[in-house]
């Protein structure tokens, strides 16, 4: 796999190398790999362009440098008891924020509050001929202009490197519960998933692991509010219902990637549907080699797999159902499994955004 062949501790160091190179892609410091895997490419790490530029605690935002890690951030955030709801993956692994929105990947929080890509404010960039492009804003209700700071979140550094980025932050609950709720069948499971997502509990997250035969519900609020809803859950559905004292750690697993007690260093992301969601379960109850969890009340899967076999396996069923998946951790073949359809409209933002195909080209199939 290629290596970094700069790490620019400057913007114009920064600005000099993207108007040097003929090819380049950014990355932060290198928790997502595969996402770094095209071999024409020069890597650029943004890893020393680091810190919080503002933090605006009254205003619920703070802009910081792409490299500042996301620890450094939930730091700073936390001794004015505020907090990203959307709980960012692989934070202990040394995640930035750059690499982050860069990725678009986001946690269990992301049920209730929404996923990354709603938390970002404003994006400064740079374009494939060093252009500087400021896009969004560095306060809540601005509205101006096309929201490119979206169309950023997700885009693997294949559109621009971002340099600085203004997020929203929300204050921290007072309390958090989490209910383990028995399902001792997928279909179970799924009914009460929907219970619990159209309910007025306003739940925190929404998982379920098959392979424990458990939900998990995580409740975040004023202890009397948490207690009562407690109550009316464990009414509802009785015995099924217990409280974990290890609720943290649950969490942690989830975000951190590192929830199976076997060596699993493939890790891949499916957006699924409940179409996708009973196959998928019985394929990787066929494999030794595979853990599920799912997320977002079903919506997103996280696999973690032992072996390349067990990845493509997963890609030949997920280009059967005509699904996209992503790998994160490991060394894969490809990062991109999977359905990955080429349009027309993500070929048009490629071309309006990176008319000298500066950056690596878009995943596509």
């Amino acid at each position: 796999m290629n290596e970094a062949v700069a790490s620019p501790q400057t913007f114009d160091e920064l600005r000099s190398i993207v108007k040097s190179e003929t090819s380049i892609l950014p990355v932060g410091n290198r928790t997502k790999r595969p996402l770094a895997a095209d071999q024409q490419a020069s890597l650029v790490t943004l890893r020393e362009m680091n810190g919080i530029l503002e933090y605006e605690p009254s205003e619920f935002t703070f802009t910081a440098y792409a490299g500042t890690t996301i620890t450094e951030v939930s730091e700073a955030l936390q001794q004015r008891q505020q907090y990203l709801p959307f709980d960012p993956m692989l934070i202990d692994a040394g995640a930035t924020l750059g690499g982050s929105v860069g990725a678009g990947l986001s946690g269990p929080g992301r049920f209730r509050y929404g996923g990354l890509r709603d938390f970002v404010l404003g994006v400064k960039f740079l374009s494939g001929d060093g252009e500087v492009i400021n896009a969004g804003g560095k306060v809540v209700k601005n509205a101006a202009g096309f929201d490119i700071p979206k169309l950023l979140t997700g885009s693997m550094g294949r559109l621009g490197v971002m340099t600085e980025m203004t997020f929203k932050v929300f204050p921290m609950p007072g309390y958090s519960h989490t209910l383990n709720v028995a399902c001792g069948s997928l279909e179970t499971a799924m009914q009460r998933m929907s219970v619990a997502a159209a309910s007025s509990w306003e739940l925190d997250a929404i998982d379920y692991r098959p392979a424990a035969q458990s939900i998990f519900l995580r409740l975040a609020g004023p202890e009397k509010v948490n207690q009562i809803l407690v109550k009316k859950i464990s009414d509802l559905w009785g015995a099924d219902v217990t409280e974990l004292t290890n609720s943290a750690a649950v969490w942690q697993s989830v975000t951190a990637l590192e929830w199976s007690e076997e060596s699993r260093p493939l890790a891949v992301k499916v957006p699924v549907h409940r179409s996708v969601m009973r196959p998928l379960v019985d394929l990787v109850g066929q494999r030794t080699g595979i853990d599920l969890h799912l997320s977002g009340a079903g919506a997103v899967a996280w696999l973690l797999c032992e072996a390349q076999d067990d990845v493509d396996q997963l890609d030949r069923f997920l280009l059967e159902k005509e699904v996209a998946g992503l790998v994160v951790r490991g060394a894969p073949t490809r990062p991109n499994i999977g359905s990955w359809p080429r349009t027309e409209i993500s070929l048009a933002v490629k071309q309006a955004m990176d008319p000298i195909s500066k950056f690596p080209r878009l995943f596509h199939r």
